[in-house]
């Protein structure tokens, strides 16, 4: 199997994070740092990202991706983790929770859904999966990340640009056909009994809100907060509120 990294660092209850598209385990910094105080932290760099090895065997689905990772849980006998998984990161979380629900005490999907891609998405993950080939990975990434953000001109745009700058043609292209072929994954929250929490952006223009809203209303294990003028990246447009909400809701399962 290919190496992991994860970062690990706190005591008490687990608390895995997984990262976004485009991004490694340094995006979640000001959470794993506040997170820390009370929990132990695991953020890991999806295979491919940051300084995880993109999986031997290619291409690959994200149910491969989760078993990696759900490997690594159970060879650290970890138990009631609660899974936090951003965009893409929760596209993986829905795939571990399905294959191994005994490992999680709840989990949240953070800017993220359990449908699977539209037609028109997938036709549209196609086209840029050829762009990736003919143009390169940075004339893709330069142009992906301001439109996640509420504000274009936000401060954190740069950082972020610079993080997505640095991954590699095969991991954009073996990731987008990833997503475009991931299944409908809707039957985990509907029958996951423990608790879920949604966290959606107002001003999201890749998830649309209205959606969430349906989506949380598929069980009534689960929570949504809604995060007032931000966009697709609530852990740096509004990391104290997106924080303050996740603290208040593992406070109510303890």
């Amino acid at each position: 199997m290919a190496r992991l990294f994860y970062s690990d660092a706190g005591k008490g209850r687990p608390i895995v994070l997984l990262h976004g598209f485009l991004e490694t385990h340094v995006i979640w910094k000001e959470f794993s740092k506040n997170l820390e105080k009370d929990f132990r932290v695991l953020a890991f760099d999806l295979p491919g990202f940051g300084q995880s090895a993109l999986p031997e065997k290619t291409p690959f689905t994200l149910n491969d991706i989760a078993a990696q990772i759900n490997e690594v849980l159970l060879q650290l006998a970890l138990k009631d983790v609660f899974l936090i998984g951003h965009s893409l990161g929760g596209y993986v979380s829905l795939a571990m929770v399905g294959s191994n629900p005994e490992i999680f005490s709840g989990f949240c999907l953070f800017h993220s859904t359990p449908r699977a891609d539209t037609e028109e998405k997938k036709e549209a993950r196609t086209k840029t999966i050829d762009f990736v080939k003919k143009n390169g990975a940075l004339a893709f990434t330069s142009n992906f990340v301001p439109p996640l953000f509420a504000d274009p001109n936000h401060t954190a745009v740069s950082e972020v640009k610079q993080m997505a700058s640095l991954t590699t043609e095969e991991t954009v292209i073996h990731y987008l056909g990833a997503m475009r072929d991931r299944p409908e994954q809707t039957s985990v929250i509907k029958n996951f009994p423990k608790p879920m929490l949604f966290i959606a952006g107002e001003k999201d223009s890749v998830i649309p809100v209205d959606t969430l809203l349906e989506q949380s209303k598929l069980t009534k294990n689960a929570s949504i907060h809604v995060l007032a003028n931000v966009g697709h990246m609530g852990m740096v447009e509004s990391p104290m509120d997106c924080l303050r909400i996740i603290r208040d809701f593992l406070s109510r399962f303890a």
